[in-house]
């Protein structure tokens, strides 16, 4: 079978690999379309891990089910979603409602990875986070499922609802799906974006779309945020968030920064203005659950923020694309 495989910055070649069976539990799909993720353009993140095949936003038919499964995963033909990570549901992390900082969560991992013509999914994922997706939730809509359990986890983390004035700071994927999100709860929200075609897309979406700027922040959200989460993890969304955002307001790191990167703060600005300040990672099944009855009701439109598709063959070149901010969104097929 072909897959992307991802040897060094810039170096990712299509091989053949050898075509997964599956075990006791576990699935085999074929892989329909699979999102590009903003990890997926980590270097630093991903290199040590070379050679590797990237790519966990896939959605597949299942072409081999093993023993022990039943229902419609047991079903050849069934189209589905899978997560790449799952939690234990066990230990005091998972107990606390931090699945994803769990071992197993870590640990766990579809093979190769999305960019590849089959998929084997383990039996614990099988069990625990694949999901058969409705006839009227595209393949391409679907590869939000996973991005989009983040951004669940992330606003349910921050309290976002109807009350919520919110801050979004970068308009790509993450930021725009964040928005759509919370407009689907009836939140106000404005997304802070230099690039003008983002900021259009975002006002598109229904959100109020702003230059990176204090004052235009609270101009477009008639008065200071409650939340604001930062989409990118470069400096100036740091500083953005704290000038802008509201006294006993959150600042939530929804993106990683480059490794070794320093924020600075005035420890009493935070302590007298009642400040939090937050991290989200990932997802678990509660939140790709959520995010498909989002994405079925219509109430996020992720389509809509798909710029770019591209064909297996052309993985290297949807990275690119990706990384030079070309795509808000890319999606490789298999053709």
């Amino acid at each position: 079978m072909r897959a992307a495989v991802y040897h060094a910055p810039g170096d990712v070649r299509i091989e053949e690999l050898d075509r997964p069976h599956p075990g006791p539990g576990e699935l085999v799909l074929e892989m329909r379309a699979c999102g590009i993720c903003g990890s997926d353009l980590l270097d630093w993140y991903i290199e040590p891990r070379a050679p590797v095949v990237l790519g966990h936003e896939p959605v597949g038919v299942v072409v081999e089910a093993g023993a022990g499964l039943d229902g419609p995963l047991a079903e050849l033909g069934t189209r589905v979603f899978a997560h790449h990570h799952v939690p234990c549901g066990r230990c005091e992390l998972c107990l606390r409602g931090r699945e994803t900082l769990c071992d197993t969560f870590k640990q766990t991992r579809l093979h190769p990875g999305g960019f590849s013509e089959y998929i084997l999914v383990p039996a614990s994922n099988a069990a625990l986070d694949v999901l058969p997706l409705p006839e009227a939730v595209s393949d391409a809509a679907a590869t939000a499922i996973e991005p989009l359990a983040c951004v669940v986890r992330g606003q349910r983390r921050a309290g976002v609802s109807s009350d919520t004035r919110l801050l979004v700071v970068g308009g790509g994927q993450m930021g725009l799906l964040n928005a759509q999100a919370a407009l689907a709860a009836g939140a106000r929200a404005a997304v802070a974006e230099p690039l003008p075609e983002r900021r259009a897309l975002a006002r598109r979406l229904g959100a109020r779309d702003v230059e990176p700027d204090a004052a235009a922040v609270l101009d477009a959200l008639e008065g200071r945020p409650t939340v604001a989460l930062l989409c990118t993890g470069a400096d100036p969304a740091w500083t953005l968030a704290l000038d802008a955002i509201d006294s006993g307001g959150i600042v939530q790191l929804f993106a990683p920064a480059s490794p070794g990167a320093a924020r600075s703060f005035d420890a009493n600005d935070l302590f007298f203005r009642e400040l939090e300040v937050q991290a989200s990672y990932s997802a678990g099944p509660r939140d790709t659950r959520a995010a498909l009855e989002l994405i079925e009701a219509d109430a996020v439109q992720p389509e809509e923020l798909i710029t770019h598709r591209f064909a297996l063959e052309e993985t290297a070149k949807a990275l690119d694309a990706a990384r030079r901010r070309e795509a808000v969104k890319a999606i490789v097929t298999p053709t």
